[in-house]
């Protein structure tokens, strides 16, 4: 898979479901100039996310912490989320930039081929299913992990990363979008750092 060829075969999608298209958007890094992420780092990833979003939803940052710790997890999170574990409050928009990481989530379980990655709908509603849940050991997940192949996922990250632009474009020039650009920010995160685009989490970037 090149970058032409990812390119190419987005603008099809783009196409067919009348999306807005720049013509000029950069390419994705070649394949060749990317560091992908192993089966056995996504799932950790993914174990991590689970307790993340755990804080979204009212749960206690020490509990999540002590959780990752007893799993030997916790050096695996980023600087950013060791600050929330650490933390003894939040604010309303972290609990929900924490919710939003759901469809991080539903990135990875596509790249686990768990799911579907439909860019006009939201999470599946059984999503959390397909992954341990925080305070059960994921060594088992992390261990038998396996990822779809390298193209695929490259592929759908060219197809976010044009779909980010579609969605931000429209609501620069106000104008109706059938895709929600959080739901596709946030996707896109997730298989950017999947394919390798930047190894830490909290660098990965969201420009278009």
């Amino acid at each position: 898979m090149t970058p032409d060829a990812a390119k190419r075969q987005s603008h099809d999608f783009l196409t067919q479901h009348q999306l807005p298209i720049n013509e000029t958007l950069p390419l994705l890094e070649s394949p060749s100039e990317l560091s992908p992420q192993s089966a056995i780092d996504v799932a950790r990833r993914a174990s991590i996310l689970t307790h993340i979003i755990g804080i979204g939803f009212g749960q206690p940052g020490s509990k999540m912490r002590q959780s990752l710790v007893d799993f030997g997890l916790l050096q695996f999170a980023s600087a950013s989320e060791r600050d929330l574990l650490d933390a003894t409050t939040y604010s309303d928009q972290q609990k929900i930039n924490a919710t939003w990481l759901i469809e991080c989530m539903q990135a990875i379980g596509w790249c686990f081929k768990f799911v579907g990655l439909d860019p006009f709908a939201g999470c599946d509603d059984d999503l959390a299913s397909h992954f341990p849940p925080p305070f059960t050991d994921p060594a088992d997940f992390i261990q038998t992990a396996s990822l779809r192949p390298f193209p695929e996922i490259y592929q759908q990250a060219d197809l976010h990363y044009r779909l980010h632009w579609a969605a931000r474009d429209s609501r620069l020039k106000q104008l109706p979008c059938r895709i929600k650009e959080g739901v596709i920010q946030e996707r896109r995160k997730a298989l950017d750092w999947v394919i390798g685009v930047e190894s830490n989490w909290d660098e990965i970037p969201r420009d278009t």
